[in-house]
């Protein structure tokens, strides 16, 4: 039989907070004296918190069939998918990090939302100047070893450190545990294409309608638990492993993200694709004049010829090649946890406790095939050089691209973009293997009188292998293109490599020997480690008479220390350093760098009234914390909280804090670097503009007239960005604000609820001026303040490319510049439906658990002294998301007397309309998008039920989303270069089912 104890399942619940998985009202057990509620360090006689918490139980793991940590935290409403930034295994295949998930707080960004483990701050789970954004990975902490999850809205930085502006998310684990659990879980998706609209416009563009019925995307979790107490009783250990494995899914198999859907200005849709596919180009911008008399921008190879560029020619490769055919819209991942939680009570004064945890992950991320990319050549204009006396190219290729007699005769070379994709050799893929370990020893227990300590050290590495694979190398092509007649064939001029020419001169030229020439892995390796030393003391005053005079508790203290040290190293092969590996977005960057802080802190709960007439209990908390950085940054950060309860029905609160997130080392330190960006996906001063913009305008930016109309655009939809660090960066700093009221009536029995408000005030963001500001304001004015930041390479004026010397791109370096609120309310209600009162409570019981989340405001004020912009309610690319103003998950269960409970949930993502058919200022136009003016709101049902068998055995099984909707369809142009048409707030594969089976020994 078995058994937990001290789980204490209410130990941080509110009044009228809710479990959203158990759907029922927690009860208090009567053997709970203290608690410790999340977002205070002071241990409390009941079950109050002035701050809002959300909690999610373990059921709904249980009956959401979703084993996977980010997977069910993800349904919650106060919990955003940025498309930009965020991470999960529904990432966008582009974005960099393959076999992370982190948690996005209100839609503030992951690095904003402070992740804990028992009240504990857990590091950064990435070690890879890739992934900008480097906050814990979710990944390690197995759901299976969750008892709950407390979810903390607003500033806590007064109690646990930087980071805690958003909120924080803590993690609170099984311990305690006696006997064997073995609990397995297996899910499926089944889908069935119903997009009729998007398969009527597969048929041009030669994409491959999918299967009408479709099963895939199968995964396989298994946990085994383990616990045994001491036989004095005084310790317990609990071990656990954990096994996970999901299989891909590519974006092809699925009609609605089968291409790239794009519309134009009059809302007609088509299938679209990258042009870096088969289309040539000269650097200077200079049109080509081909033998029989037409003049062409672009050209395309046929057979052995140059013809024209056409979107709707028939050519091998094709005009647009489809990446969506081979991007995961889902990654392929396999994943091991292991570790166990021990304590042992020597005496009151000595109570030892350990914990350790180890991951093992390993995840593969595939997206389209490498070739060569227009603008990422070696030349001058990072474009390719190709010599006229090639003997692979035809004589009219060499007269299309202005070879002469002379320059033949000569050898000299063209430079040219070039935009060729790899069809011969596959897609390319990211090797990501994070391998994780934490170990935490410490002591509590009573010092002396009322007074408590707890002393712990905590040390957290994660080491990570990446290999980026079945890439084409740069600097061999060039090599490989440059080829002359030798006596026996083509052949390099360079040969001291082994080159083999490269022909793509002509259909079917390419060769297997060709692609062993040129194909190239490149890898890096990379670690980040975290020491804590942390020790506080605890004390109720009321022994030295310290207490109010009208309240019944003293005044209860915490204060403490903290010492924190953060390294993070990363190293690149020469391969991704030089930037060789073709479409990978430029080159990789290294570091070497630690970070330290050192911080005090106090923290005060004074009961100021207690037991009197409509005041049944009043509490103030106050908090301070000192925080002195190694980088020279000190901070004071405090809060101030009061709570009261006029009666038992109904509680009131209110908190302010000032919080902090303190620059990450990345953010400090990275090198400067070049690579794509879809934050401005077209050069309005360049060829085939969709908005071209005026002369006058484009001199601003810094072209010559000359140039204006001939530049080359921006393949892909993807300018480019300059990246980097800023070691003069501040701390970022927040303002927070909740009020709300907790219900619990007694003339309602098996009622409670919770509504709360909430305001976060951020300045100083760091991040880079928006790109889309920054070109803006500079066609409209010139001012240099903008016109500065764009760069352009001084031969032909592109703003693309992969060089920082060659220039051709936005300046994003890192600056303290923004600011912006977000302001909600959280409503949660949970109710035990009285059905004895209409007299069935011989079937059972039912409860019904609604978790709410609207949003007010989410304001932007990219430049100080901007007007700002509200996203709340809207999406596109500066909002960078789907910020709807209600989301809700609402959960019926029925528990009957037959050993079964059936639960039905109700998922819901409001309606959001594009930021552009706004009159926002900055990212608004007034406009009335024919195709994506309004995305329409989403409702998702989801089914399940359990079946106790036994003692022993319990069987579930449900389907998710079992209506099999589509996510709404996005102009892949809003949305965003790699993701498949829509945003990763909405299901992504339709229909889950899944069954599952948990046996306690």
């Amino acid at each position: 039989m078995t058994t937990q104890r001290g789980r204490l399942l209410a130990s941080s619940m509110i009044c009228g907070i809710v479990a959203l998985g158990a759907g029922q009202a927690v009860a208090q057990e009567s053997e709970v004296s203290e608690i410790v509620v999340t977002g205070s360090r002071i241990p409390q006689p009941n079950l109050t918190s002035v701050s809002p918490v959300q909690v999610v139980g373990s059921q709904e793991v249980t009956l959401g069939g979703r084993p996977v940590t980010a997977d069910f935290l993800n349904q919650l409403p106060q919990i955003s998918q940025n498309a930009a930034t965020g991470l999960s295994s529904t990432s966008n295949p582009l974005s960099g990090p393959g076999g992370v998930a982190t948690i996005d707080l209100r839609g503030l960004g992951q690095t904003r939302t402070l992740v804990l483990v028992d009240g504990r701050r857990l590091g950064i789970g990435d070690p890879n100047t890739g992934n900008p954004n480097p906050s814990p990975d979710i990944n390690q902490i197995p759901s299976q070893l969750i008892d709950r999850v407390d979810v903390l809205t607003g500033g806590a930085s007064a109690t646990y450190g930087s980071d805690a502006i958003a909120g924080v998310v803590n993690f609170v684990m099984k311990r305690d545990f006696e006997g064997l659990q073995i609990d397995g879980n297996w899910g499926v998706y089944k889908h069935s294409q119903h997009n009729e609209f998007v398969q009527g416009l597969l048929g041009p563009r030669q994409v491959a309608k999918p299967k009408d019925d479709t099963w895939d995307g199968a995964s396989r979790d298994l946990s085994i638990v383990y616990g045994a107490n001491t036989e004095d009783g005084r310790g317990n250990v609990t071990a656990f492993f954990t096994y996970h494995d999901q299989e891909p899914v590519t974006q092809g198999k699925r009609d609605w993200s089968a291409c790239q859907v794009v519309a134009n200005a009059a809302g007609v849709a088509s299938c679209a694709g990258s042009p870096n596919s088969n289309q040539w180009l000269l650097a200077s911008g200079d049109p080509m004049t081909l033998p029989d008399g037409r003049v062409a921008d672009q050209v395309a190879v046929v057979g052995n010829q140059f013809v024209p560029y056409s979107t709707s020619a028939a050519t091998t490769p094709p005009p647009f090649f489809n990446s969506n055919e081979y991007s995961y819209l889902m990654q392929q991942s396999t994943r091991y946890t292991a570790g166990f939680f021990a304590k042992y009570d020597i005496n009151d004064h000595f109570k030892l406790y350990s914990d350790f945890s180890f991951m093992n992950d390993r995840t593969n991320v595939q997206i389209a095939p490498t070739g060569l990319f227009q603008g990422s050549g070696p030349s001058a204009t990072s474009g390719f050089l190709v010599n006229c006396n090639n003997p692979l190219m035809s004589a009219q290729q060499q007269s299309a691209i202005g070879c002469n007699a002379d320059m033949i005769a000569a050898g000299d070379s063209v430079d040219m973009y070039i935009g060729r994709r790899n069809i011969e050799g596959g897609g390319r893929n990211g090797y990501y293997e994070h391998q994780n370990y934490r170990v935490v020893m410490g002591t509590r227990g009573e010092i002396t009188g009322p007074w408590t300590y707890d002393l712990y050290g905590s040390y957290y590495y994660t080491s990570l292998y990446q290999a980026s694979q079945n890439y084409l190398s740069i600097s061999k092509i060039q090599k490989a293109l440059q080829v002359v007649q030798g006596a026996n064939g083509p052949v390099c001029i360079d040969q001291s490599d082994g080159c083999v020419p490269y022909n793509i001169f002509r259909d079917g030229g390419v060769t297997s020997e060709a692609l062993a020439y040129l194909d190239v892995t490149g890898t890096s390796r990379g670690a980040v480690s975290q020491r804590i030393v942390e020790g506080t003391v605890t004390g109720d005053l009321s022994e030295y008479g310290v207490k109010s005079p009208w309240a019944n508790d003293g005044v209860g203290v915490n204060f403490g220390f903290q010492t924190r040290r953060e390294h993070m190293e990363y190293a690149p092969d020469v391969a991704q350093l030089s930037g060789d590996l073709s479409g990978a977005g430029g080159a990789s960057v290294s570091i070497d760098e630690s970070i330290a802080v050192t911080e005090g802190f106090g923290e005060a709960r004074i009961p100021l009234i207690q037991d009197m007439a409509w005041a049944k209990d009043v509490v103030l908390d106050v908090g301070y914390r000192y925080s002195d950085y190694s980088t020279g940054i000190t901070a004071d950060t405090y809060k101030v909280a009061l709570q009261w309860a006029p009666t038992d029905d109904v509680r009131f609160r209110a908190s302010f804090n000032q919080a902090i997130r303190a620059p990450n080392l990345l953010e400090l330190y990275t090198p400067q670097s070049v690579t794509n960006t879809s934050q401005v996906s077209e050069d309005p001063c360049a060829q085939g503009a969709a908005r071209p913009a005026s002369l006058a305008a484009c001199l601003n930016t810094g072209i010559t007239a000359a140039q204006y109309g001939n530049i080359p655009q921006c393949p892909s939809g993807q300018c480019a960005v300059l990246q980097g660090g800023n070691p003069d960066l501040q701390s970022e700093e927040a303002k927070t604000y909740s009020v709300g009221f907790t219900l619990t009536p007694t003339f309602l029995t098996g009622l409670t609820a919770s509504v709360d408000y909430f305001t976060i005030d951020l300045e100083g963001t760091i991040g880079n001026i928006p790109l889309g500001v920054i070109l803006q304001r500079c066609l409209e004015t010139g001012d240099q303040a903008f016109c500065s930041q764009i760069v352009r390479n001084p031969i032909n004026g592109a703003l693309f490319g992969d060089d920082v010397a060659a220039g051709g791109y936005f300046n994003g370096a890192n600056v303290n510049i923004g600011s912006g609120t977000t302001s909600g309310v959280d409503v949660q209600v949970n109710y035990n439906l009285p059905i004895e009162m209409i007299g069935l409570e011989e079937y059972g019981r039912v409860s019904v658990a609604l978790n709410g989340a609207y949003l007010i405001e989410a304001t932007t004020v990219p430049l100080p002294g901007d007007p700002e912009y509200d996203c709340a309610g809207l999406y596109g690319p500066q909002c960078q998301t789907v910020n709807p103003k209600w989301r809700h998950q609402l959960r019926v269960n029925w528990t009957t007397p037959w050993d079964m409970t059936f639960s039905a949930a109700w998922r819901y993502i409001g309606e959001v309309k594009l930021e552009r058919d706004t009159n926002e200022p900055t990212i608004g136009q007034n406009g009335n998008d024919p195709f994506n003016h309004l995305l329409p709101a989403r409702s998702y049902l989801d089914l399940s039920g359990v079946w106790n068998v036994n003692d022993t055995f319990t069987v579930r099984a449900g389907i998710n989303n079992i209506l099999d909707q589509d996510p709404p369809l996005v102009n892949s142009r809003i949305a965003g270069t790699g993701l498949p048409n829509t945003y990763p707030t909405y299901d992504l594969l339709g229909r889950k089912m899944f069954i599952g089976f948990t046996a306690n020994f």
